[in-house]
């Protein structure tokens, strides 16, 4: 299981909710939480939590966990083309 945390502008946000709704339907996503942000812009993140999402990402690189930005960019140009 891979976690990410996104921050967007809130006028982004019906957007990127249909977007992650869209993956859900084609199973790509299995669940998603929307929640506050962990901070406020400027202020920084706690140690703790700024040590366990680094852990966290470690371990998903070191799982081979990754989508490289190519395919990022491939699977949403071809997204925005099924609209």
């Amino acid at each position: 299981m891979i976690t990410y945390q996104v921050q967007l502008p809130e006028s982004n946000q019906e957007a990127f909710l249909n977007i992650i709704q869209s993956l859900q339907s084609l199973g790509v996503i299995s669940s998603f939480l929307v929640s506050e942000s962990l901070v406020q812009p400027g202020s920084p993140i706690p140690i703790d939590n700024l040590l366990e999402i680094l852990k966290s990402a470690e371990k998903q690189a070191e799982d081979g966990a990754l989508v490289p930005a190519h395919q990022v960019l491939e699977f949403m140009k071809s997204w925005r083309e099924r609209k």
